[in-house]
């Protein structure tokens, strides 16, 4: 099935979503003694996240999306409408306690921020996966949940996930200026 993400916000060419450059992963899981040294790098090798944080625009959302590059659906996602002053937040998950059609509590956590949203959920773009998503007004405090922490942990009723924010963090100033403000970006003023 797919698309779930751009049948949302609208279909965007792949090559305008400005694919940059894959976040810096986490550190290698240290070794146990219990193997051997090649064994342990495949182990690593296997671990490494090939997903990325990307800020691209489809009309007047600004997205903040966590997943694989040139892929249509993210694992994760925040959006922002400043016309509308509203902030959406969007995740695909594998949970055998939420169907499509029902309402969820989702929890997002950083750190020492936490947030809580009643949430929708949705059929995913695979078998046994849903999409959910919540929104809230558009508040930059929200925004600082992206910030302070190394992992954004993400639960509903029979799943958690984690997502790593190094790379969220140095495209997130763009995210909340973009969000933020009103006035069209530099290039749009001309």
């Amino acid at each position: 099935m797919g698309g779930w993400f751009y049948g949302r916000c609208a279909i965007l060419a792949i090559a305008a979503a400005c694919v940059l450059a894959p976040v810096s992963g986490e550190a290698a899981p240290k070794s146990t003694g219990k193997t051997g040294g090649k064994s342990d790098s495949k182990k690593a090798e296997a671990k490494a996240d090939p997903r990325i944080w990307l800020v691209v625009k489809v009309d007047e959302t600004y997205v903040l999306r966590f997943g694989l590059p040139r892929t249509a659906d993210p694992v994760f996602a925040v959006s922002c409408q400043p016309g509308a002053q509203l902030i959406q937040f969007t995740a695909e998950v594998a949970s055998g306690k939420v169907k499509a059609g029902d309402g969820v509590a989702l929890s997002l956590a950083a750190g020492k921020r936490h947030l809580e949203l009643a949430a929708s959920a949705f059929r995913g773009s695979a078998e046994g996966k849903v999409v959910v998503e919540a929104a809230v007004a558009l508040d930059g405090r929200v925004l600082d949940l992206f910030s302070d922490a190394d992992n954004l942990v993400v639960r509903l009723p029979g799943a958690t996930e984690t997502y790593p924010l190094a790379g969220a963090k140095p495209k997130l100033p763009d995210f909340r200026r973009a969000c933020l403000t009103a006035m069209p970006a530099p290039a749009e003023r001309r």
